[in-house]
């Protein structure tokens, strides 16, 4: 069946709101860094005080390496399955693993419950997502329909993030601390609710995403390729794949250290409260973001390529990293080079796979492509969380330095890929 109209932006919002709630849930460190830090060593003794930031970066490592070896096969599942069932197979799955969260069990089960949110995000949900909403537009509408996807992800991620600074912040007490039994409670509220979500996306998938969606660029009878071996091979042998994987990999590269630590280190480094420290990271991971993903749609419309104004913003963001190392003695101007670094790549993840057209991979192929491009892209998952703990836990404020050092080093191998890529658009027509 193929969309048109208005309903296929009703089915862009939709996935996006399920990627969103995808997204949220296995990296709530983003944002309630300090408060998972306390959950972990006083709500329950799941590790020492002194090892919680290692703790924290393994069972990140554990879901980063999952995905990254799930992408793949998520690709190739959305080639050869409808995105339908991946898509409400990933939610419920996602939805169990939530509730059991909520309950703060064990060191392993928090492992295990990471495990499978790999899963879900990397098998079941990931690729199916991408697919479905490059089909809703044609070549022309790629950047508009990936930064709405994104736009529409930051927002319901900011309604989602305030509703969990609003329920920690009921565990602060009058003096500033924090009571870790009613952060336990509020907790279990949080988890319960991103739980009831998927839940919710996956039942709106089922009553009204077709089993079967034909492309906006796709004839009534045209056929999906099969999957096969040579089909992987010609996406592997394809400079796009490997051009695009590498940039979008130095691209995530800021976001895993912005995200992942900007909060943490407000905190540390410049002495705000944990409560504010979360706020302003909603504001930073969603609100921003939904508004410059959102954004860059159009300007790199305006640009001409998005391989060009990707290398733009890498360029900016890799100042603006350098920037935070030498403020951090004036509190004002760091917060807000903090902000201006987040504005800067928080923007590009809306036009990461508006790529795929610019580099020549056929539509037929996305859940393949996507699939090995989220593998190499999304290294960081698996090792930034692990290496970025052990530098806070062996050097302690001095490791959020080795941070912006190794996102800085990134970005200038990120400027020369850009480069690489956009010549490569020129030359195959692309752009």
């Amino acid at each position: 069946m193929k969309i048109t109209g208005i309903k296929r932006w009703f089915v862009v919002v939709l996935c996006a709101l399920m990627a969103g709630i995808m997204v949220y849930v296995p990296f709530l460190r983003y944002s309630y860094y300090d408060q998972m830090c306390v959950l972990f060593t006083q709500y329950k003794q799941i590790v020492p005080a002194e090892t919680v930031n290692t703790f924290i970066g393994d069972f990140g490592m554990a879901f980063g390496i999952v995905s990254m070896l799930g992408y793949p096969f998520g690709g190739i599942f959305a080639d050869r399955f409808n995105e339908k069932w991946l898509l409400i197979a990933g939610g419920v799955l996602m939805g169990i693993c939530s509730f059991w969260f909520g309950t703060v069990p064990g060191k392993a089960a928090i492992i295990i419950i990471h495990l499978l949110y790999g899963v879900g995000t990397s098998f079941l949900i990931w690729s199916a997502y991408l697919k479905l909403t490059r089909k809703m537009g044609n070549a022309r509408e790629q950047g508009r329909m990936f930064s709405t996807s994104e736009f529409v992800r930051g927002v319901f991620g900011m309604l989602i993030g305030f509703v969990g600074v609003g329920l920690l912040g009921r565990a602060v007490l009058p003096s500033g601390e924090i009571s870790p039994q009613q952060l336990g409670i509020q907790w279990r509220n949080l988890m319960f609710i991103s739980g009831a979500l998927f839940f919710l996306f996956a039942a709106l998938v089922f009553f009204f995403i077709p089993s079967k969606v034909i492309g906006a660029e796709e004839s009534e009878t045209q056929t999906q390729e099969a999957f096969s071996i040579k089909n992987v091979l010609r996406v592997l042998k394809m400079p796009g794949t490997w051009l695009i994987s590498a940039l979008v990999f130095c691209c995530f590269s800021f976001t895993s250290a912005g995200n992942g630590y900007l909060g943490a280190y407000t905190v540390n480094i410049l002495g705000i409260s944990e409560t504010t420290a979360s706020t302003f990271a909603i504001i930073r991971n969603y609100i921003i973001a939904a508004v410059m993903t959102f954004a860059i749609g159009f300007i790199s419309d305006r640009i001409g390529s998005k391989a060009k104004t990707l290398g733009i913003y890498l360029t900016v963001a890799s100042v603006l990293c350098a920037a935070l190392i030498f403020t951090k003695s004036s509190f004002v101007l760091c917060l807000a080079v903090s902000f201006a670094f987040a504005i800067v790549y928080s923007g590009m993840r809306g036009i990461y796979f508006a790529t795929l057209n610019e580099v020549g991979i056929p539509l037929s192929m996305t859940g393949i492509a996507t699939g090995i491009i989220s593998m190499l892209c999304y290294l960081p998952d698996v090792y930034f969380a692990k290496l970025a703990g052990s530098w806070l836990d062996t050097y302690g404020n001095r490791g959020y330095d080795f941070i912006w050092y190794w996102a800085i080093g990134c970005g200038i191998l990120g400027i020369i890929v850009a480069i690489l890529t956009y010549r490569y658009s020129k030359k195959i027509g692309g752009v």
